[in-house]
């Protein structure tokens, strides 16, 4: 093992440990990195669990292909031991299912040999201010944003508080994230959530509805033009990408972007530059990119209506965000939230809900989702007269009722029974039923299209 770094300035340097089996990049990695970083290195798996359980490290850099303990395995053996120090995983081919492996295990970044040594201490500086974040935030409390007035993650059912850790996991990274859930769900929410706990968090917060911007107009807006580019251009306009510098970028409904709009956006997620419309000067793309859509990307990729590379860039990490009828737990808490809300911008006070009102909510299957509560609570408020919603004031609600069933046939046998494969089975069942058309199958579930087609692919079904 060697160990870089001048004597003089040792004691502040922060400690970069290499994992490199290959010596000539071993020890070429070490010398530069040694100007900046007080640096270990060694050759194996093996030898950087004993130097981590020895001196530590501020910071670790992986080779993913190690011999014996390979790096994925060592990544895992890092995260479970010594879960603060960001890990960096360095591969010789850019190999898309290993490094979405490797992020949802825990790495920060990584980065494919040949490595550039911009890109390389571009990656390391990001790493500490994430980690110095994430110590700040943990301080602090994890997931401050639950008791911030502006970003509320409401509830307390079981899919909220997976929904809560997903968020602590991925938001100190510069992971690009896909979150994916019905509309209404709340999906940018959760990317307001994720950017308020992410190093960025005192950035710039920008959000683009892919699907409301004209297919001729959208790398505009996204990269910007220079005056006269194109008919209409009367002076140079800065794109969203450039607007969001340092920042978190929110590309709502991904999925309507146009097939040119779709190359364009992968060239930059993979060099992270950008030429503006019409213009011939690059310009740096620093910016966090979280994707947001109410359709299965993968089936439109299937279906040849999205880009593939596309899809496996933004799909690094994916984040579900499950439907309102499928937590009815949360429904009081949120509804309460709105009543609030909606109760400070009138004249009435303590407005609450007798049992008739809050039986309708609970049963009401709620298709628009959160959107739907928030547009019923406002109606509710505004056309109530006391302090009391009563079962008569939510006449208005369209009736949304789930098809009748009866469960007494059904019993638990007394060895207990695989949830999962139960709700395989009737997947299959709903499409032998349906001949295979998936719209109808999902009705017979009395589920919605993208929650039907999240299932099939949870389960691997065609």
């Amino acid at each position: 093992m060697k160990t870089s770094a001048d004597p003089k300035r040792e004691a502040a340097l922060q400690k970069i440990l290499v994992v490199e089996d290959d010596e000539l990049f071993r020890g070429a990695l070490t010398d530069y990195l040694g100007k900046d970083y007080e640096v270990l290195d060694v050759e194996s798996a093996e030898e950087a669990l004993e130097v981590l359980s020895k001196s530590g490290a501020d910071l670790i850099l992986v080779d993913l292909n190690l011999p014996g303990m390979d790096g994925m395995q060592l990544l895992t053996e890092i995260k479970s031991r010594w879960p603060v120090p960001p890990v960096i995983m360095i591969t010789a081919v850019d190999d898309i299912p290993k490094v979405v492996e490797s992020i949802r295990k825990g790495a920060f970044d990584y980065l494919a040999k040949p490595i550039n040594s911009q890109e390389l201490m571009l990656a390391i500086e990001r790493a500490f201010e994430a980690a110095e974040w994430r110590a700040e935030l943990e301080q602090r409390r994890t997931l401050q944003m639950v008791s911030n007035d502006a970003i509320k993650l409401i509830g307390k059912s079981d899919s909220l508080e997976n929904l809560r850790q997903e968020i602590t996991k991925v938001a100190p990274s510069d992971t690009t994230i896909l979150v994916e859930g019905e509309t209404g769900t709340g999906k940018e929410l959760v990317a307001q959530a994720i950017h308020a706990v992410s190093p960025r968090a005192n950035k710039p917060f920008v959000v683009i509805n892919c699907g409301a911007i004209p297919h001729d107009l959208i790398e505009s807006e996204l990269f910007g033009h220079k005056q006269g580019a194109f008919t209409g251009a009367t002076k140079d306009s800065i794109g969203k990408f450039q607007l969001a510098h340092r920042g978190t970028l929110v590309l709502d409904e991904v999925a309507e972007l146009s097939p040119p709009a779709q190359v364009k956006l992968l060239r930059v997620l993979e060099e992270r530059q950008f030429y503006p419309v019409g213009s011939s000067e690059l310009v740096n793309a620093d910016v966090r990119v979280i994707a947001s859509t109410n359709r299965n990307l993968k089936q439109l990729v299937e279906q040849d209506n999205f880009r593939e590379d596309l899809f496996f860039r933004l799909h690094v990490y994916k984040i579900w965000v499950a439907p309102l009828r499928e937590r009815p737990e949360d429904i009081p808490a949120i509804a309460d939230f709105f009543i609030d809300g909606y109760v400070r911008k009138s004249n009435k006070k303590n407005l609450k809900f007798d049992a008739g009102a809050k039986e309708i909510l609970m049963k009401h299957r709620w298709p628009g989702n959160v959107r739907e509560l928030r547009n019923v609570i406002e109606r509710a408020v505004l056309f109530t007269d006391g302090n009391v919603i009563r079962k008569e004031n939510l006449n208005f609600m369209e009736v949304v009722s789930a098809p009748e069933f009866s469960t007494d046939d059904i019993r638990l046998p007394e060895s207990g029974i695989a949830l999962d494969e139960v709700e395989k089975s009737l997947l299959k069942q709903a499409l032998e039923l349906a001949k295979y058309n998936k719209s109808k199958a999902a009705k017979l579930l009395n589920l919605t299209p993208p929650a039907f087609y999240y299932r099939l692919e949870k389960y691997g079904l065609k």
